[in-house]
């Protein structure tokens, strides 16, 4: 049960801007900030102005602060979004079309809806339920010819159904494909994993880090429950310096580096790297060792690449 009731009334943008002075937050273009936080939002800016203060429980700001520094986290954290969705796109895609080309050879068209193809009946259930409900909101063109012509009593095949789906439900489908079924090592050895646990764990990883670019969640400085599980090597180039086993494994680095190691196996010759290096030099005043990055992490073989 709450302990008190919520009674705040809605504040003006003009109290907003008094309130973040009153704070030690300095503002030296009123009309900007009142701007900023009209069409961007106080508590979707407060995840950026709690990186500048002192003391968080009570909102103060460290000296100095300005709401500059504010607009500036906001604008890297928004242009870093926009190239890892970028990347995990075409990560997501490979996964599917991998996933399906391998299975389906496998076991069949229906795999997916195959009991004896899993490891586990509950989240076999889970998935089917997840996959009724994808399909039923599918406009897609090639779902409704599939329906017309053949009816509805049997999905579409999986080259057609995976499509379809979340990289969030994907990535269940892959988890629940059973452990002793080849092509499941098979497919994680294709993008240089040792095997089917590290691509289980760093798909779970990537669909919750593409779910928080696609709703323009704050990335920057977020510490994340799910992450890649640890690789301490590998045939093809990783990094040498391992990201810390501690809570500063919970951190954004981890994650970029999972994107652009998979990135080099389904997109040889891509610009993550560069194009990375060039935001953070567009945005130096962006403190980027609080995603988790560590010294000299640029001079790593994988970044490198």
């Amino acid at each position: 049960m709450p302990q008190e009731s919520f009674n705040k009334k809605p504040t003006s943008i003009a109290d907003q801007t008094s309130l973040l002075q009153s704070r030690g937050l300095e503002i030296t273009d009123l009309a900007a900030a009142e701007h900023y936080l009209l069409h961007i939002g106080y508590y979707r800016l407060a995840g950026y102005w709690q990186i500048l203060q002192s003391d968080i429980r009570n909102h103060i700001f460290r000296k100095g602060s300005t709401f500059e520094e504010v607009v500036c986290l906001y604008k890297f954290d928004r242009e870093l979004r926009l190239l890892v969705y970028d990347a995990i796109e075409r990560i997501e895609i490979s996964l599917r079309s991998v996933i399906i080309c391998e299975i389906s050879m496998a076991c069949g068209r229906y795999w997916f809806n195959d009991e004896q193809c899993t490891n586990d009946y509950k989240l076999f259930e889970e998935n089917i339920k997840s996959i009724d409900d994808e399909l039923g909101r599918s406009k897609e063109e090639f779902v409704k010819h599939h329906d017309r012509k053949y009816g509805t009593d049997d999905y579409p095949p999986a080259w057609k159904t995976l499509q379809i789906l979340s990289f969030g439900t994907l990535s269940k489908l892959y988890k629940n494909i059973k452990a002793t079924l080849p092509q499941k090592n098979l497919i994680a050895r294709i993008y240089g994993l040792p095997n089917y646990v590290y691509l289980e764990s760093w798909m779970l990883s990537l669909s919750v880090l593409r779910n928080f670019c696609a709703h323009h969640s704050r990335i920057l400085n977020r510490k994340f429950d799910f992450i890649p599980k640890k690789m301490i090597s590998s045939s093809r180039l990783w990094i040498r310096v391992l990201p810390a086993v501690h809570q500063d494994s919970l951190l954004l680095y981890n994650q970029l580096c999972s994107v652009k190691f998979l990135l080099n196996s389904c997109s040889p010759g891509n610009h993550f790297s560069n194009d990375l290096l060039t935001l953070i030099a567009k945005y130096p005043t962006a403190n980027i060792s609080g995603c988790g990055f560590p010294e000299n992490w640029e001079n790593e073989d994988l970044w490198m690449s």
